[in-house]
């Protein structure tokens, strides 16, 4: 789905206040930022992640991004442990600015998947914010 100059997959999960993703495969899911997300950064120079086989919680750092002008720290609001990272992002982190939804960071095998449905909504759900929030971003970017 579009909205503005952004893309939103259908099929993926979102936390529209945090700017994240995350696709959903039984107890596992894929975690990256959204299209909005990587806008807002601006050029992604940096992405420091969990090791694999860590514990994370709510309160666990689960990924760093760094661009010039923001350092940004994700949470995971649900617990699990990381079984996978995406090397080739870490490695090259302007990926994500090239193709957000491809440039997956990190794969959490969660606790409780019942959890997830309760934490992140569906395209639908989120479309609300996001046009807000483009909306919002067109609005800067013209009086800037």
């Amino acid at each position: 789905m579009k909205v503005g100059n952004f893309s939103f997959p259908d099929d993926l999960l979102y936390d529209t206040e945090k700017h994240v993703w995350i696709k959903v495969e039984g107890n596992v899911v894929t975690v990256g930022i959204t299209d909005i997300g990587q806008y807002i950064a601006g050029k992604i120079f940096q992405v420091t992640v969990k090791e694999v086989n860590e514990k994370v919680n709510p309160r666990s750092n689960l990924f760093t991004l760094e661009s010039a002008k923001w350092i940004g720290k994700f949470r995971l609001p649900l617990d699990g442990e990381v079984i996978d990272t995406n090397k080739e992002v870490v490695d090259d982190p302007s990926k994500i600015n090239k193709d957000p939804y491809s440039a997956w960071i990190v794969k959490v095998k969660v606790s409780n998947p019942e959890q997830v449905k309760s934490k992140f909504k569906d395209i639908k759900a989120s479309l609300p914010d996001f046009e807000r929030e483009a909306s919002r971003l067109v609005r800067e970017a013209s009086s800037a």
